[in-house]
């Protein structure tokens, strides 16, 4: 379903005009994660619910595709921070490196610290919505409900977020940043793709449209602070399932060679693009010139590193499930 590739370079497309435009009168660095949260949660929904993966494939295929970008990032930018004179704590990077950085070290936010690794909020949510919707596949007690479970896990994360609201500097600092509150795109498109499923649901090929185009207006300065945090999740969730039913106008823009390509190359594109975005102002032609770097170097990455090494690990675990099975048969 190539729609869904453009699905995924819609969002990153949108991170990008967040970060480097800025013409839009939305945040749309924002809704880009958002809209690419819900993309996850309905995809890991299939596999972990629908498909029924095993978990030890599961977690393997999510190593090959994050770890190896990931790690050679990290340690690269904490690397230049460090030659560079930056002031950061061995803490902030070991964080890092274990997805916990937008809770730890409790003395210093996620976007406080010197180096540029504020953008891994949302790998560091993933990551742990991964983990989570994984270990509902093991409760007993949730089998045959597991979208209903999701789907009230994604609310239980609304209300958190706006429980955090309300306590203000009382809040812990992770804020709306942190997994307890940002994962409700995740859960609740997760849980939506189950309920549907069961239901077997078909709309109107014009309302997946519409609920993008009514969920992105949320993200304007003249909505109410709530609103994104409260319809938003539900808005996006249902805008993603649907989009099988979405008109063929839609699903053809989505799956042109432009949108599939931005899809192709998201998570290098998300993992580098910080860096240039922070010091964009250095770069002859400003963002401009800032953004042409980000992209060269975020290219560079998927085909010299993410490709070759997700293929690598892939054909290397695939190789030793077909031994194994050789040798048991």
């Amino acid at each position: 379903m190539r729609y869904l590739d453009g699905w995924r370079g819609l969002a990153i497309l949108l991170v990008l005009e967040g970060h480097f435009l800025s013409i839009l009168p939305l945040n749309t660095g924002r809704l880009g994660v958002d809209v690419f949260f819900c993309l996850s949660g309905f995809l890991m929904s299939g596999l972990l619910f629908i498909k029924q993966q095993p978990l030890s494939i599961f977690y393997k295929r999510r190593i090959s595709r994050v770890f190896p970008v990931f790690l050679f990032f990290v340690v690269s930018i904490y690397s230049v921070a460090e030659i560079s004179g930056a002031d950061f704590s061995s803490a902030e990077f070991f964080a890092t490196l274990a997805f916990l950085r937008t809770y730890l070290p409790l003395e210093i936010g996620i976007w406080q610290g010197n180096v540029p690794i504020g953008h891994l909020w949302s790998l560091n949510v993933e990551e742990h919505a991964y983990l989570l919707m994984s270990l509902v596949t093991l409760l007993p007690w949730a089998r045959g409900r597991e979208g209903w479970v999701l789907l009230s896990s994604g609310t239980l994360c609304i209300l958190i977020g706006l429980a955090y609201v309300r306590l203000g500097p009382l809040a812990p600092h992770s804020g709306d940043l942190g997994t307890e509150v940002a994962a409700s795109h995740l859960f609740i498109a997760a849980g939506y793709r189950l309920v549907r499923e069961h239901y077997r649901w078909t709309v109107s090929s014009w309302l997946p449209l519409l609920s993008t185009f009514a969920a992105a207006c949320l993200y304007s300065d003249i909505a109410p602070w709530w609103a994104p945090r409260l319809l938003s999740p539900y808005l996006l969730a249902f805008a993603v399932n649907h989009l099988v039913d979405a008109h063929v106008a839609v699903r053809a823009l989505l799956s042109s060679r432009l949108m599939t390509s931005f899809g192709i190359w998201s998570f290098s594109i998300y993992v580098w693009q910080q860096p240039f975005f922070v010091l964009r102002a250095e770069f002859i032609g400003g963002s401009a010139g800032a953004f042409v770097v980000a992209m060269g170097v975020a290219l560079a990455s998927y085909y010299f590193l993410e490709d070759p090494c997700r293929r690598w690990l892939n054909a290397r675990w695939t190789q030793g499930r077909t031994a194994e099975g050789a040798r048991s048969g």
